[in-house]
């Protein structure tokens, strides 16, 4: 608030034509914090996404670099018998536009116009939280197979392992979608799914070459028996399991282990 001073003339009774007196008149301006607002705003703003997008890009580079070393791990993995298949590599690099729009924003608030755009700031927020839950996907998602069994994690940090021959039926769903991919599940007989996962999209065909072996063979196949391993091997191929269980649609009463 600011006040000025300014004079006014006017005429003392009892006094002659000539006499006259100033009095000080005091007016006061009133601001609005309208204007001081934008420019706080504005900073807050900057030190936000510039902060969101170094975190964004560092948590970027430690997940893309992780996922390779672990693609190199899972490599040597498989001559232990243990079977891991994440994300694809498709999936990972698109990763790298993580920090895209924070990156944006704090670059727009340094050099863009004056004025903010809430709605612009909201989506912005919104498609860098989608990127950032898909790239903990990408960090954290797998299905393992092993000695052990089974194990899919996607977003839990302590997911259930189950035995082979606790698989007692597989649904596989066909999409009509052609940008959409094919999905094969796994249950217990009590119904629990053991794992959900597109084999085309991930290239994971092991555990349907296992599950073909348990129907024209009618057990589980012994992975210590290097002629069971022989014909998993044989079997894990896409022209051996897609078009195989897709015409299956739906098969059950395989568990020999209640779960």
């Amino acid at each position: 608030m600011h006040q000025s001073a300014r004079s006014r003339t006017i005429r003392t009774p009892g006094y002659p034509w000539g006499k006259v007196r100033h009095l000080p008149v005091v007016r006061f301006r009133i601001f609005t914090n309208h204007t001081k607002r934008e420019p706080t705003m504005r900073t807050f703003l900057i030190i936000f996404w510039g902060v969101f997008a170094v975190f964004t890009t560092v948590a970027t580079f430690y997940v893309i670099i992780n996922y390779e070393v672990q693609r190199w791990k899972d490599k040597k993995r498989r001559r232990e018998g243990i079977y891991i298949r994440r994300a694809n590599q498709g999936e990972a690099l698109l990763m790298i536009f993580t920090p895209a729009f924070p990156g944006l924003m704090f670059v727009g608030h340094i050099y863009g116009p004056e004025s903010l755009d809430i709605a612009t700031e909201i989506a912005a927020l919104l498609l860098s939280a989608m990127f950032i839950s898909f790239l903990r996907y990408v960090h954290v998602a797998y299905v393992k197979l092993s000695p052990e069994g089974i194990e899919q994690r996607v977003w839990s940090a302590n997911p259930t392992v189950y035995p082979i021959g606790a698989i007692d039926s597989v649904t596989y769903y066909e999409t009509v979608d052609v940008e959409d991919q094919d999905m094969v599940g796994f249950y217990t007989r009590s119904g629990k799914q053991i794992a959900a996962f597109g084999p085309t999209t991930h290239n994971n065909y092991r555990i349907l070459a296992i599950v073909r072996f348990r129907i024209e063979n009618e057990r589980w196949p012994d992975m210590d028996n290097p002629g069971d391993v022989a014909q998993v091997d044989a079997l894990d191929k896409r022209g051996m399991t897609i078009s195989y269980f897709r015409d299956l649609e739906k098969v059950s009463g395989l568990a020999d282990v209640d779960m």
